[in-house]
């Protein structure tokens, strides 16, 4: 998720700025009576003063309005201008009475002349208004950049020439359309680059011929993503078969792709909005290959800005510490009855404005846009608060699991930044478990291994989560760094239709004890399921069998009612 569309909206009601550069104050004045209702107005008494505030990084100055007759000459701003190519980017109109300089200021660059006395306040505005214009086309084309392989537009200036499309065709109604290639990576990873190639070639012979008789433009997005701007279409199923029909006569394995459709778009939305909702709306059938046109519509977009609202509330919501850790008993099986021997971190967002926040909807989206990192920190400072705490209370330390996004695994200090948090807690490092998932480990192996194992070095418990999810071989656990291995929760929900799935079980049970490490199942939920796993030699269980995650108050109740 992007960030706010408000913020980003606010843009295109931000006033140009324009620099009057004249030492006189009465004639500075009189400029900026005539534009201040219209532009933002910075003066300069000076040449040199005004080649200062040019060249401030972020001051942006969309025009000059230049005296020649000047203690710092305008005509040598107009050298400078000529040497730096940031002054080369802005228009400069010279202010005159005298006829005699317009010839020597044209070779200087300059752009247009206007008049002194300033006698009709309309034809400068207009003037000014249509050197920017021209600037800011000028601009675009120098930027103009075509993804290499299809030739199409790249993001960046498939949105500027979107808004050129809109001035072009104010009353034509317009769609936005994304379309991917579904699994591409895989089909890059099993059929190599130049099969990928030949396959996003086919799109575009195909999006080409389907719309070349519409007013349309097309653009690409990353790897397989394609985005059209296109006069109104009913219906996209035509351009969706011929697309598929070309992809598949490529090789014939099942390639297909999906589409997103943003239908009659308010032309004066920022076309990032607009981008970022169409590629949205066509992801949400991401792993549904039986849908291949998924259309935005006002439910969707409630969500979107709802999504928007959550992370804009992140900060605050962090200060005033509204995200509340959660613990899930986890109870060791070995024994004649289940005993309690540690608990996973789970965090619960309970917010003033939104209530409870399910946390299905907010970890991901703060994984899509960075924020876990934050939320992350966070849960592991309180962890580790509440471990130090108990230790002191209870005379033991009450082992906790800590799940690791990946996004922290790229963190450079990581290891010491979790080292120095338990130390200074006095919590032994061995009782602080590091849960990562089996296809984090898996699906970017060479960046993840070295850092958990840096973890397991130090002292820490390592635990694989949701292993037997599908991502690898067991043969693969040989070259993982763990001590726990997690039984994905959907082999316990299986295992009560299909009884091949407790066999699968048992299997994975066995392994972990011939490696020496201890199993977990997670998602227990029956008594039958408690017995089958005791009786194959399960290690430890977590679930609602026994508990469902509780508060910090409950769970306090919960270690003095098992350890006192």
């Amino acid at each position: 998720m992007k960030q706010t569309y408000r913020k980003r909206a606010a843009l295109f009601e931000v006033k140009k700025t324009i620099l009057v550069v004249d030492d006189e104050p009465i004639n500075r004045d009189i400029l900026s009576a005539i534009l201040k209702e219209d532009f933002e107005v910075i003066e300069a008494d000076d040449g040199k003063v005004a080649l200062d505030i040019l060249l401030k990084e972020e001051q942006k100055i969309d025009l000059v309005l230049l005296d020649v007759f000047m203690p710092y000459d305008g005509r040598e701003v107009l050298k400078q201008r000529q040497q730096n190519p940031k002054l080369k980017k802005v228009p400069f109109i010279v202010c005159t009475s005298d006829k005699n300089i317009e010839k020597e200021c044209f070779h200087l660059g300059v752009n247009d002349f206007v008049k002194k006395p300033y006698e009709n306040p309309d034809i400068i505005i207009a003037r000014i208004k249509r050197m920017i214009e021209l600037y800011e086309d000028r601009s675009i084309l120098k930027e103009v950049k075509r993804e290499k392989l299809t030739n199409f537009y790249n993001r960046e200036f498939f949105k500027k020439y979107a808004q050129q499309f809109d001035s072009l065709y104010p009353d034509l109604k317009k769609d936005m359309v994304a379309l991917s290639v579904n699994r591409f990576r895989l089909i890059n990873e099993l059929y190599g680059r130049d099969f990928g190639d030949k396959v996003l070639l086919a799109i575009t012979s195909t999006l080409n011929k389907h719309l070349e008789n519409c007013r349309a433009i097309i653009g690409k997005d990353g790897g397989s993503t394609f985005i059209v701007y296109s006069e109104h279409k009913d219906s996209y199923e035509d351009l969706v078969k011929e697309i598929n029909a070309s992809i598949k006569n490529i090789g014939g394995i099942g390639i297909s792709i999906r589409a997103g459709v943003y239908p009659f778009v308010d032309p004066d939305m920022d076309k990032e909005i607009v981008i970022d909702r169409t590629e949205d709306t066509m992801d949400s059938s991401i792993n549904d290959y039986s849908k291949k046109i998924t259309i935005y519509n006002e439910e969707k977009q409630a969500k979107t800005l709802h999504l928007e609202e959550l992370v804009n509330n992140f900060e605050q919501a962090l200060d005033e510490e509204q995200f509340k850790l959660y613990f899930q008993p986890k109870y060791n099986i070995t024994g004649e009855k289940p005993s309690l021997t540690s608990a996973e971190v789970l965090v619960r967002w309970i917010s003033p404005k939104f209530g409870f926040v399910n946390p299905g909807e907010f970890i991901n989206l703060f994984e899509e846009n960075g924020l876990i990192s934050q939320l992350d920190s966070y849960i592991f400072k309180k962890a580790a608060m509440y471990m130090g705490e108990w230790k002191k209370k209870y005379g033991k330390a009450i082992p906790l699991s800590l799940n690791l996004s990946r996004v922290d695994i790229y963190r450079p200090t990581l290891v010491e930044d979790i080292i120095e948090l338990v130390d200074s807690n006095g919590v032994p490092r061995k009782d602080y478990f590091i849960e990562i998932t089996e296809s984090a480990f898996v699906e970017d192996a060479k960046e993840v291994i070295p850092v958990i194992t840096k973890i397991r070095n130090s002292g820490f418990k390592v635990e694989i989560d949701d292993f037997g999810s599908g991502y690898s071989s067991f043969g693969a656990l040989a070259d993982l760094p763990f001590d726990v291995l997690k039984i994905d929760m959907q082999f316990i929900k299986a295992m009560d239709r299909n009884p091949k799935v407790r066999d699968i079980i048992k299997m994975i049970i066995n392994l972990s004890k011939t490696m020496d490490t201890i199993t977990v199942a997670e998602g227990v939920e029956t008594k039958e399921h408690y017995e089958f796993l005791k009786e194959s030699g399960c290690d430890v269980i977590q679930g609602y069998y026994l508990s469902k995650p509780l508060p910090l108050e409950d769970f306090v109740k919960l270690i003095e009612k098992e350890f006192n």
